[in-house]
């Protein structure tokens, strides 16, 4: 399937301006995917697109004053402007172009591209405020204390669960439901269910944090919020396990069948421990039962996740391919490794535990050699529908401090076994967070802000903050890490560890400034002032004003006369550069043309 998709692109025309497609991110080229018939008919196709792949439909658009022999035949303008522009209902025309196409009208694609919306915007809330925002409170309470134990188990374990359900698990859910039927070339979940585990995960993370906090006064929301987490990761390995079952054996579909079992174990697990310590509640938890939770949710779902996810997607970011006989070794040794380390949590042997975690390193270290990009980037010509190169230097922090978590453990089971002891907490502490947040955290903010343009076909909103957003979240692990671990030599460490915090949250504020602005993005300057702009959207601009094709065309954009339907985050400057042409210039003469226009209509 990805060569076939290759070969799509490399038979595009040079010259064809090119989205930042989802062969970028793991599925078909967008204009390239016109070249195969859609089996649906939507508002939102172009009345050149549904002419070229239904023949057929000629005759209705003839009807209705779309020129006979205009070449090439059908504006790049949608139907439902179409229908606007020539007074026709737009039900009515939908209705004539199925009975002409044979093929039925596609109501719900529009939704269904904006499904990921309420699952990263709610992550990104509960990021900020339940999750990582009180965990920097709890942090300066340790280090004003210089105690790792003065803070109570429980809000650590609340800040863990909301961090791990909220921002990680429903960045992966919304990803899931938006990308996965694109990359599957299958359909959509539909709307009640992706509203549906929306619903129970925000009940299941909102319910569990009050009742850690206070278990004796809501002893019924540990059950209940547990029990809405395992019916949500329910509907998810459902849908995960649909989508990629005919992938198999494929390395990505593996982890990502793995990722949606697990997923549900990890729910199983969670509504056991609630049950079994309902009233008494987090504080008497074991030190097995936190480290397995928090195993579940890194290695179990977001490992397994992130595996099979990135060697789909990772490649579109950073160019080249994918080793695919190290990306099984990956994903074999790493899900090895979890069963290993579950078993010697359950029977309590060390020497289990440490070829375990030997085992995920080996799967860390065969992902970072499978994926193309980590030593070495390719580069790509400078487009702003590209996004910024900046983008790729987060997968690369990522998962290097996935190989450097993975080894700190490795390393700190082999020194408590060889002294007897238990591994100390600070260590435990800085490989946890070497993980989290050096590598879910942070391959999470680079691989958003690439893929939510791809999804909203529009640009980053804010391109200038991809680099200090990555600054501060590099630098705020760093320094997080390094200070846990100086603990374990000087108790001044706990003095300087709170400003990791400060600097973490400050760039998931930036990441979430930039993903909002991106998912909800303002309106495009045509609209706004009935002129066009470098940053116009070609698209928008055809849509509103269809008879400019022609004038285009005819100054020398000859992409329009060959493509049959415009990206829309494609602009007019990215445009106009790839033809060669200055974009001030042309910019004159489309703004000339329009006030001519109003003149005419006035």
């Amino acid at each position: 399937m990805q060569n076939e998709e290759r070969q799509k692109v490399a038979d595009w025309p040079k010259r064809t301006i090119q989205a930042p497609t989802p062969d970028r991110a793991g599925a078909v080229p967008h204009d390239a995917a016109a070249h195969a018939p859609q089996r649906f008919l939507r508002k939102d196709m172009t009345v050149r697109q549904v002419a070229c792949d239904f023949p057929a439909t000629r005759q209705v658009f003839v009807r209705y004053g779309e020129p006979p022999d205009r070449k090439p035949f059908g504006h790049l303008e949608p139907l439902d402007r179409f229908a606007a522009r020539h007074n026709v209902p737009l039900d009515r025309l939908l209705a004539e172009l199925s009975q002409a196409a044979g093929v039925p009208v596609d109501r719900h694609g529009p939704a269904a591209e904006r499904v990921h919306r309420a699952f990263l915007a709610t992550a990104l809330a509960l990021s900020l405020t339940l999750g990582a925002g009180w965990g920097a409170w709890l942090l300066w309470q340790i280090g004003l204390a210089g105690d790792f134990h003065s803070v109570p188990a429980r809000y650590v374990v609340a800040h863990g669960d909301v961090q791990l359900w909220g921002f990680v698990g429903l960045f992966i859910a919304g990803v899931a439901l938006r990308w996965l039927p694109v990359a599957t070339a299958t359909r959509p979940a539909h709307r009640l269910v992706a509203a549906t585990i929306w619903a129970c995960m925000v009940a299941g993370i909102a319910g569990g944090f009050v009742w850690e906090l206070w278990p004796a006064s809501f002893p019924a929301l540990g059950i209940t919020s547990g029990a809405a987490l395992l019916i949500a990761t329910g509907l998810l390995s459902g849908f995960l396990i649909r989508r990629v079952a005919a992938r198999l054996p494929q390395p990505w579909a593996c982890a990502v069948l793995a990722a949606g079992l697990w997923w549900v174990v990890w729910a199983g697990f969670t509504l056991w421990l609630r049950w079994t310590h309902n009233t008494p509640g987090p504080d008497s938890y074991t030190l097995h039962q936190r480290d397995g939770n928090i195993e579940l949710a890194v290695f179990a779902l977001a490992g397994n996740a992130v595996y099979g996810f990135g060697l789909r997607l990772l490649p579109g970011i950073v160019g080249g391919s994918v080793n695919q006989q190290r990306a099984m070794l990956a994903v074999t040794s790493h899900n090895v490794g979890l069963l290993l380390l579950l078993f010697g949590h359950i029977t309590a042997q060390p020497a289990v535990e440490i070829v375990a975690t030997m085992c995920l390193a080996g799967g860390a270290i065969s992902f970072a050699l499978a994926v193309p990009g980590f030593r070495r980037l390719k580069q790509f010509a400078e487009r702003p529908e590209q996004g910024p190169q900046g983008l790729s230097r987060y997968i690369q922090l990522a998962i290097s401090w996935l190989v450097a978590g993975v080894l700190l453990l490795v390393a700190g089971q082999a020194f408590a076994i060889a002294a007897e002891q238990p591994v100390a907490h600070a260590w435990r502490g800085a490989a946890r967070h070497a993980l989290t947040v050096g590598f879910l955290t942070t391959l999470i903010m680079g691989v958003a802000q690439r893929l939510l343009p791809i999804f909203g076909h529009t640009l980053l909103a804010w391109p200038r903050l991809v680099m200090p957003a990555l600054l501060l979240v590099g630098s705020g692990n760093l320094l997080r890490v390094a200070t846990e671990l100086a603990t374990l030599v000087t108790p001044a460490a706990y003095w300087v560890m709170p400003i990791s915090s400060l600097l973490e949250v400050a760039a998931l504020a930036l990441f979430a400034a930039n993903c909002l602005r991106t998912m909800w993005p303002r309106r495009d300057p045509l609209l706004t002032t009935g002129r066009v702009a470098p940053g116009s959207s070609v698209a928008v601009l055809l849509a509103e004003h269809p008879w400019l094709e022609d004038e285009l065309i005819a100054c020398g954009i000859d992409y329009l006369a060959r493509t049959r339907s415009v990206p829309r985050e494609l602009t007019m400057a990215s445009m106009s550069r790839s033809h060669g042409q200055d974009p001030e210039s042309l910019l004159r003469r489309i703004n000339e043309l329009l006030r001519q226009a109003d003149r005419t209509s006035k």
